[in-house]
């Protein structure tokens, strides 16, 4: 039986040593990028392309994070029950993009504003328009700090695709001027920008409200906003709208895409960076609108760091080195050993 106090056994022990303790570091090393995600509120993970579909099945190997919302009771027009209770939020960037999935229950799909008591579901995600300025107020943003809000709008993206003749066969008409329609046909609000139309007659997209800018619907169904505080919002000029965006609802769940470049006017979504976020929700069948909605507090954003493969490799290859190294020294041991064995014969 081998001596476990000789002289070879415990120079033997103390080479052993550090290939235990390099084991050790190699496990720390290797799990340094999941412990390091694990400390932010929702990690956007780098892809070649974001998704620009709800139903991509890439959107499973992102990042998830449920967030409650609370109803605005802040300012007038208040809310006491929100109609969104959570939004689940996922999120990829890629060279050019950042990409969210928006995911909350909906009993019911609000598509169209077509009547008086008739709102559209909503949804909305907030930022600093300068991080560097500090965190602003969460609700809008306040003075001097303004928020840069992207807000994707139900109407927006299927109101086209609603015939108002359809849904109320029984409305009369006699002429539209200037619409390009004829005598006893129903103008729709994007008849004002064909050929022969003339869109002075549509008073809001004449002024410049993108809420009456059918060319603009038709391009993307998100609009981006500035904001100081609550009563203070306001949309940038159609050119710098440079968001997108698709949403689906079905069996009761919205998932909504929204998706923004990200070099912004006073920032850029760098990796390794930390940006606070906030998100909204309206529900049409609750009768939300405007102040009327969902909200949540600061969380944040950040962007995962890229691992470049010297990250993971550069600790197996130094592991490796030291697994040779003392298998080299217990080698020489043994031909001690055994030499010491011989010459005692």
């Amino acid at each position: 039986a081998m001596n476990l106090h000789s002289p070879t056994v415990r120079r033997r022990n103390l080479l052993l040593a550090p290939l235990v303790g390099g084991i050790g570091w190699l496990a720390g090393s290797l799990a340094k990028p999941a412990a390091a995600q694990q400390k932010a509120s929702l990690i956007a993970k780098r892809v070649e392309r974001v998704p620009d579909a709800p139903d991509d099945g890439a959107w499973q190997d992102a990042d998830m994070l449920e967030i409650p919302l609370a109803p605005q009771a802040v300012v007038k027009p208040r809310t006491y029950e929100a109609g969104v209770k959570a939004i689940k939020a996922r999120v990829f960037y890629d060279v050019e993009r950042v990409a969210f999935l928006l995911e909350w229950a909906d009993s019911k799909g609000d598509l169209t504003i077509d009547a008086v008591a008739a709102f559209r579901d909503a949804v909305a995600l907030q930022f600093p328009a300068d991080p560097a300025n500090g965190i602003p107020y969460f609700g809008m943003g306040e003075m001097n700090r303004p928020v840069t809000i992207y807000q994707w709008k139900a109407d927006w993206e299927f109101a086209r695709n609603q015939d108002v003749e359809a849904k109320f066969p029984n409305m009369a008409a006699d002429w539209y001027p200037y619409s390009g329609r004829g005598p006893g046909e129903i103008a729709e609000l994007a008849d004002y920008g064909k050929e022969g139309a003339d869109k002075v007659f549509l008073s809001s997209w004449w002024s410049g409200n993108t809420l009456g800018d059918p060319e603009l619907q038709a391009r993307t169904p998100v609009e981006k906003l500035v904001a100081e505080g609550f009563g203070t919002t306001r949309p940038l000029e159609p050119e710098g709208q440079d968001a997108s965006g698709k949403g689906i609802w079905k069996d009761g769940v919205w998932k909504v895409v929204i998706s923004f470049p990200r070099g912004q006017e006073q920032f850029v979504f760098e990796s390794g960076q930390t940006v606070p976020l906030a998100f909204a929700a309206w529900d049409g069948a609750a009768g939300e609108r405007g102040g009327e909605k969902a909200i949540s507090t600061w969380y944040f954003l950040s962007l995962e760091q890229p691992v470049g493969n010297i990250a993971y490799v550069a600790p197996v290859l130094a592991f490796a080195g030291a697994v040779a190294a003392q298998a080299w020294g217990l080698r020489i041991l043994r031909r001690k050993a055994r030499r010491g064995g011989d010459a005692s014969t």
